[in-house]
């Protein structure tokens, strides 16, 4: 991976987390703010994670040193500070990733990603030229209108056995293939159910994870609780479609 190339949130997926490292501008009559986060990925190297005015983008790059910026202040770089809150899942692998949503009616917008670990979850976000990594605080007033299209108000089983799999559409409408085969699960967006339309832009990983069993089924509520999914209150949901030619 060279520096300066971009990378999507689907890259990210089965990445272990190894370091953590990010930049702090000081002023003299205030509180430091973030600037850049790095997170140093097994198989990537680090990715900073930075906003451009709103939302946030991913590139490969190293990360850089301290330096002053004269009357504004100085920027320091620490690693693995205790301070940080994704510092807390060095060690695990990211096990998903998906996008937070902003909309107030009068604008909107991709305003960040969820990153979820074994351990938890982490919230980056930029918002109006601001940074912000968000655990399991309350952000306030904004938190009304930031959306994750993580809430499904369909599921059909297509397959009972080895693999375990199901079509479901989020509230939103949005399509998801969801299995489970050999200990590994998957979800996946795609356009429609309809596999001729599997590899187009729209398509892309949500997540993937192991539990180490290799096992050969799971039940739905399971298999939600490790993609970070749920169902609507009143979600429908079906029954096994036999015969599914992705089985």
């Amino acid at each position: 991976m060279t520096d300066d190339s971009e990378l999507f949130a689907a890259d990210l997926i089965g990445r272990r987390l190894l370091k953590v490292t990010t930049a702090w501008q000081h002023y003299a009559d205030g509180s430091p703010s973030l600037v850049h986060l790095w997170l140093h990925l097994e198989g990537l190297g680090p990715v900073l994670f930075h906003t451009p005015s709103t939302g946030v983008s991913l590139r490969a790059d190293q990360p850089h040193g301290p330096y002053s910026m004269a009357e504004h202040g100085s920027v320091f770089v620490t690693d693995d500070s205790p301070e940080v809150p994704v510092t807390r899942f060095v060690g695990q692998t990211i096990r998903s990733v998906r996008q937070i949503n902003y909309n107030d009616g009068r604008s909107a917008f991709a305003a960040g990603l969820t990153l979820q670990f074994p351990g938890g979850s982490i919230r980056l976000l930029g918002l109006v030229d601001d940074l912000l990594i968000a655990h399991d605080q309350h952000l306030g007033a904004v938190e009304a209108h930031l959306h994750e299209d993580v809430t499904l108000a369909r599921v059909t089983q297509t397959s009972g056995g080895c693999p375990s799999q199901w079509d479901a559409w989020t509230t939103a409408g949005q399509y998801l293939y969801l299995r489970y085969r050999h200990g590994e699960g998957t979800v996946e967006q795609h356009p429609s159910e309809d596999v001729d339309t599997w590899d187009s832009e729209e398509s892309r990983l949500w997540s993937r994870w192991d539990d180490g069993t290799n096992g050969s089924r799971i039940e739905l509520v399971d298999f939600l609780a490790m993609a970070g999914l749920r169902l609507a209150p009143d979600a429908d949901i079906h029954a096994t479609a036999p015969n599914d030619p992705r089985s």
